[in-house]
């Protein structure tokens, strides 16, 4: 997973199985901080796609912005259902993530739309990468539901990533 913690174990998901660590404990509580910070990287990616589709003058880009943060509600969703899921507690909005994202919106003044974008593109495949995972996770407990939800998921954000990246190489530099 993307961090690592030393929380005891937790109740497990309904349907899973607790197959896993030989001790045959699972730490759910620590899968579902876990997966709070994939969470608030999501809140945050919904949060700088409003304010950077308002900023931006393509207006191709501004509705692929407003198509990534309506496709970012879906996930919160998800992500939030499957917290619950695991004892957990999600979060439903961060107002830190809100702040930085307009701070971040607002440095596209000064630095450009390309630097944000490279920015957002770069967390797209980050947490990509921390959907696999999770889904490999799952996958190994036999919840293939919830394999299969991640695994959507990540090559979602990969596809968001590579539209991003295709915006990067075309935006004008101060645009």
């Amino acid at each position: 997973m993307n961090q690592s913690s030393g929380s005891a174990p937790g109740p497990a998901p309904e349907g899973a199985s607790r197959k896993g660590p030989p001790s045959g404990e699972i730490p759910w509580e620590a899968l579902a901080k876990d997966m709070r910070q994939a969470l608030l990287s999501e809140i945050g990616a919904r949060s700088i796609y409003d304010h950077l589709s308002r900023r931006v003058a393509d207006e191709e880009l501004a509705r692929l912005l407003l198509e990534l943060n309506r496709d970012g509600a879906r996930t919160v969703g998800l992500l939030q259902a499957v917290i619950r899921d695991l004892g957990g507690r999600p979060k439903r909005t961060s107002l830190r993530r809100r702040a930085m994202a307009r701070a971040l919106c607002a440095s596209s003044y000064v630095v450009g739309v390309r630097v944000v974008l490279r920015i957002c593109a770069h967390a797209e495949e980050t947490v990509s990468r921390w959907y696999n995972e999770y889904s490999a996770f799952f996958l190994g407990l036999g919840d293939y539901s919830r394999a299969r939800s991640f695994r959507d998921l990540s090559l979602e954000k990969q596809l968001r990533s590579r539209a991003l990246g295709a915006w990067i190489a075309n935006v004008h530099r101060r645009g």
